[in-house]
């Protein structure tokens, strides 16, 4: 009993007043989190659009796609070809509803396709200060206009 508490501190609070003691004790030995490689961003989402739909889907749907009209689960994949853009759409399968991957998000007027978006939000948010606008237009072929909008919308992303 004496030792489950001691002066009124419960075992847990004792384990958290080490943990910071040894954390502010350490060295000078910071461990920053590993920074993501562009070549395994590059592995993953440059040839594969499916792995970039994929990931728009679990950032707008965390758990599985649910059609808002009716509640379902299932659904196709529908692509849809413009003069200026390729766009992905989920339909449910039983009321036919469409559902875009980035309509009510803050990418939903973006023009570009789903590579570009993701390798520019990966080159900003990589970068301790952000990428600027003049090499974000240079690395995805796009005008400065363009860039600095992407870059706007990240620069709201991480506040």
């Amino acid at each position: 009993m004496k030792l489950n508490r001691m002066h009124g501190f419960s075992i847990r609070s004792i384990i958290r007043l080490e943990i910071r003691w040894r954390y502010n004790h350490m060295s000078n030995k910071v461990l920053k989190p590993k920074k993501a490689s562009l070549y395994q961003f590059t592995q993953n989402y440059s040839n594969n659009i499916g792995n970039c739909i994929e990931f728009f889907k679990s950032m707008k749907w965390p758990g599985e796609f649910s059609c808002d009209r009716c509640g379902c689960h299932k659904y196709y994949l529908v692509k849809r070809v413009g003069k200026t853009k390729t766009s992905y759409v989920l339909e449910c399968s039983s009321c036919h509803k469409q559902h875009s991957l980035l309509s009510g998000t803050i990418f939903q007027s973006c023009k570009l396709d789903l590579y570009k978006l993701l390798l520019g939000v990966f080159l900003f948010l990589n970068e301790n200060k952000g990428i600027s606008a003049i090499n974000l237009c240079s690395i995805l072929d796009v005008n400065h206009k363009t860039a600095l909008l992407l870059e706007n919308k990240c620069r709201i992303l991480c506040h």
